[in-house]
């Protein structure tokens, strides 16, 4: 029997993560129904622009994190994923910081691609009260390497992701909360790739990610 596990948990990461914008969404079309205040219409047609938007920069970002991403080619631009990721965060509470200058516009398989912009989601997630999480890094023909920085108060890891982290992929490890991690390193290890824990203390962590 093929054990879908992987996939349905991702699955239900996915909508549950999609749901939020697009229930505010229907939330303000609702608002814009009821007749009321000129202010009222005003806070609702906010509510559903603000709430599209983020439900939008979610599914183009997770299509290329998470998905195939089919029309982009077997290799994708770095500018590209910056541009998805900076939508993405700009709905947070974490500032991103990714200058056009780390990696510049070169392209990268798709899988690399793919572990990158996945790490942006798991060292956002060492935020838990905001901050900024800084990417730094460069592509030298094959060769990649990317360090991303997240600082803030009380940065830091859940004890189950940085086990994950530390040891990588297990299928029997794999719930609803972790499932984004697993994938993570599952994808470093189908690309040979190495993810170390560099710093982690009260208000700082630090993760680098190389090509083999």
């Amino acid at each position: 029997m093929i054990d879908l596990k992987l996939a349905s948990l991702m699955s239900s990461k996915l909508c549950h993560d999609v749901i939020g914008p697009i229930g505010a969404v229907c939330n303000g079309i609702e608002l814009l129904q009821d007749e009321g205040s000129e202010d009222m219409r005003g806070q609702a047609m906010s509510l559903v622009s603000e709430s599209a938007g983020e439900a939008s920069a979610r599914l183009q970002f997770y299509r290329l994190a998470f998905g195939f991403a089919g029309g982009m080619g077997e290799e994708i631009s770095l500018r590209d994923a910056r541009t998805l990721s900076r939508d993405l965060m700009s709905y947070g509470k974490v500032k991103l910081d990714w200058a056009d200058t780390e990696g510049g516009s070169e392209t990268l398989p798709k899988d690399a691609v793919k572990i990158l912009c996945n790490l942006i989601v798991v060292a956002a997630g060492a935020l838990p009260r905001g901050g900024e999480l800084k990417v730094t890094g460069q592509v030298l023909d094959s060769v990649w390497g990317f360090t991303y920085t997240a600082t803030g108060p009380r940065a830091g890891l859940r004890e189950d992701v940085t086990h994950i982290l530390l040891h990588g992929y297990n299928h029997e490890e794999v719930t609803a909360q972790n499932v984004s991690v697993h994938y993570l390193m599952a994808l470093c290890k189908n690309n040979n790739a190495a993810l170390n824990i560099e710093v982690m203390d009260e208000n700082h962590v630090a993760i680098s990610v190389r090509s083999a």
